[in-house]
């Protein structure tokens, strides 16, 4: 059983730093763990010094050359779609910025061929329920990329972690995987879930359903379900730009990067990963109502303006209307409506 990561990087990211993080905190778990590491020719090229610490934590090591013409994110979204073809035997992929929370070795004992965990833990028919802006967006995506079915998904899988097990199925999939990809690239379009779930849909729905545990999305409201047995949090750096958690914030990427190892400090945090969330992180209980709200672009929008310098002085004049005008008011109504006056 291999746990495999992919990397398309350079000096300018932090894709190689939330590797090794990942890569360091499954070795805590798992020191026996065959690890193993698939990258392009450009980044292999730039794996020295420091950089080429990461090497040191695999068991496999594995460049591919690829074409010019493809950028270092459509690099990592090539190597994603066609690693059945690069890596032998059973695998685990593992996304880079994830944090392994809890031992592995289970996933190998399921009885499944090819698994992932829903995206955002949620079923399609939820989003219609409780998330339609959602859904349109995902039905927007596939329209864009001009698949020849039409969308007719009942349940859409996440691409941050995926099992394969080395069989005809595993390699059917990533064959076509790889060429929806293709075709998306063609037309200007990289990520790799749309053609993940459409390639599922064209071969007959292969991938089964795993449990939530083995991919915690911890910006989804439905990860608090699966926090507590979670084996893998998947913090979505390029997601959470309040970094409430804590091992998702950069000031730990430049430390990996200045040294190329990661240092006791954050070794510390690694061996209770559920609990590094800052002191003033929330969970909200929120109604329909509220989720339509936060779903939507007023929300987005609004959130922008708050953190700009016109919302600090919007934010402080409507503050002040509202503890001097609305508030009085309000109590007045209140009182009128129960008589308190009577």
């Amino acid at each position: 059983m291999k746990y495999l990561f992919i990397l398309a990087s350079d000096n300018s990211d932090f894709y190689l730093e939330q590797a090794l993080l990942s890569i360091t905190s499954l070795r805590m778990r798992m020191p026996n763990a065959f690890v193993s590491l698939l990258v392009d020719d450009a980044t292999e090229a730039n794996l020295c010094g420091k950089r080429g610490e990461i090497i040191k934590l695999v068991n496999e090591f594995k460049a591919v050359k690829l074409n010019k013409r493809f950028n270092k994110k459509a690099r990592s979204r090539w190597l994603k779609t066609s690693m059945r073809q690069h890596i032998e035997g059973n695998f685990l992929y593992i996304d880079n910025d994830t944090i392994i929370a809890d031992d592995l070795s289970t996933i190998d004992s399921l009885n499944v061929d090819l698994g992932a965990v829903l995206d955002e833990h949620a079923y399609l028919s939820e989003f219609e329920k409780y998330r339609p802006a959602r859904l349109r967006e995902i039905k927007a995506m596939f329209k864009r990329r001009r698949f020849n079915q039409p969308f007719d998904f009942k349940i859409y899988f996440n691409g941050g972690l995926f099992f394969c097990r080395d069989c005809k199925a595993g390699h059917d999939f990533f064959s076509e995987w790889h060429r929806l990809w293709l075709h998306c690239f063609e037309q200007g379009e990289l990520t790799d879930q749309p053609p993940l779930n459409q390639a599922n849909f064209n071969l007959g729905n292969p991938i089964k359903e795993l449990d939530g545990f083995w991919n915690c999305q911890l910006p989804y409201p439905g990860a608090l379900v699966y926090l507590y047995d979670a084996k893998i949090i998947h913090y979505f750096a390029d997601q959470i730009s309040d970094k409430c958690f804590l091992l998702a914030n950069n000031e730990y990427f430049r430390a990996i990067k200045e040294t190329g190892v990661v240092n006791q400090k954050i070794t510390a945090m690694l061996k209770n990963p559920k609990a590094q969330f800052s002191p003033h992180a929330h969970v909200m209980l929120i109604d329909t109502k509220l989720r339509d709200y936060y779903d939507s672009a007023i929300c987005g929008a609004s959130r922008r303006i708050y953190r700009s310098k016109a919302g600090t002085v919007l934010e402080y004049i409507l503050g002040r209307v509202k503890k001097h005008v609305f508030t009085p008011m309000r109590k007045k109504i209140f009182l009128r409506k129960n008589n308190v006056f009577s």
